[in-house]
């Protein structure tokens, strides 16, 4: 018997993971997928989720970014930057894969082409399920995400709400890194790289253009409640994109996904299972922005996991749902509350902008 599974191997269950079995758990990592493998995102890192990751990444970035040019609901441009260092822009499926090795280096078990579709609750932990085989644990982390099973199993959430998920439309745009050069937005006396983002094309939600080596990812979304003839949307935004830069997009790899917008913290914990990451709902309702919670929330639960087992007290699985509280649950609330005022109207929106801009045009 495993002292943890954990089942899902994006960032927050191969953190859980990793930070489990240095912490000297017996610990196995169920991924349904091989990786490398695709995952939609727009691959933005932010200096959140940067301060929380204690490994270096410099191998799988693809761009450095100091600053944001966003869009504002009028056409206005302003640019938003801090000192130094804003973020970095990845590849999901090689950032996903590297944080999988290195849980995989600390000494846990990953096993990867395995899909949890059931859980058995023992008088002494989990067995988890999959076609063929099964795995025991005495505690058990779900990470699978926005669609995953575990949140069901262990009797915490049924489905989301419609306000609760948003859909996202996203597709990487290959170019030459000539081309990328030269079309990408720029600021600063060293024409640094930045992130470019859209607001006013949607009601509770964005689109980007975000610079990566050899191309860009592109997307738009929003809450799926003020979804609003999402497609259309994406044409505009498509064509919109193409005649600010005079490059003709191939966008023919687009694909749609959902995201949770977490406009509070719901319960994440079980008899002997937590939840992290996108299947806990940790994600900014404001910049849909999770792989920094998925990060931190994975980290905290190896923690508790590793008490839970030292101190073989099952109900210290609590202090888990207490540290969320205290800290992403906090944040969560804050970002909820300025999301609610900001999309209240457009004039709302411009004067935010306008108070934060470093460089309004």
């Amino acid at each position: 018997m495993y002292d943890l599974t954990v089942v899902g191997g994006g960032p927050a269950g191969a953190t859980c993971a990793r930070r489990a079995a240095e912490a000297g758990l017996d610990v196995v990592l169920l991924e349904k997928a091989h990786h490398p493998r695709e995952k939609p995102c727009g691959g933005a890192l932010g200096p959140q989720a940067i301060r929380s990751l204690d490994l270096d990444i410099s191998s799988v970035i693809e761009r450095t970014f100091n600053a944001a040019i966003v869009r504002t609901p009028s056409g206005k441009k302003v640019t938003l930057t801090s000192e130094g260092l804003i973020g970095h822009i990845v590849t999901r499926s090689e950032f996903d894969s590297y944080l999988l090795q290195k849980a995989a280096d600390a000494g846990a078990e990953v096993i990867q082409g395995v899909e949890v579709v059931g859980l058995e609750q023992l008088r002494s932990g989990t067995r988890a399920l999959a076609v063929g085989d099964s795995y025991k644990s005495h505690l058990l982390v779900g990470a699978d995400g926005v669609n995953g099973i575990i949140a069901r199993e262990l009797g915490i959430r049924t489905k989301w709400s419609p306000e609760q998920v948003a859909l996202c439309y996203s597709a990487n745009v290959p170019m030459s890194s000539s081309d990328v050069e030269s079309a990408m937005m720029t600021h600063g006396a060293e024409e640094s790289p930045a992130i470019e983002l859209y607001f006013g094309l949607v009601s509770w939600g964005y689109g980007w253009c975000f610079p990566k080596r050899n191309g860009f990812n592109i997307g738009i979304g929003c809450r799926v409640d003020k979804q609003e003839n999402l497609q259309q949307k994406w044409e505009e935004f498509v064509a919109m994109i193409e005649g600010e830069k005079g490059i003709e997009f191939d966008v023919s790899n687009r694909v749609s996904y959902r995201v949770p917008v977490g406009d509070k913290l719901n319960r994440c914990i079980a008899r002997r299972g937590m939840l992290i990451g996108d299947a806990a709902g940790l994600v900014s309702p404001f910049t849909g922005e999770g792989i920094s919670y998925a990060i931190q929330s994975g980290a905290s639960a190896a923690k508790i996991a590793s008490e839970v087992v030292e101190s073989k007290s099952p109900l210290h699985i609590v202090e888990y749902d207490n540290q969320l509280k205290k800290t992403i649950g906090l944040e969560l609330m804050d970002t909820r509350w300025l999301t609610g005022i900001l999309n209240k109207s457009h004039k709302h929106m411009e004067l935010m902008f306008q108070i934060v801009a470093e460089d309004p045009v």
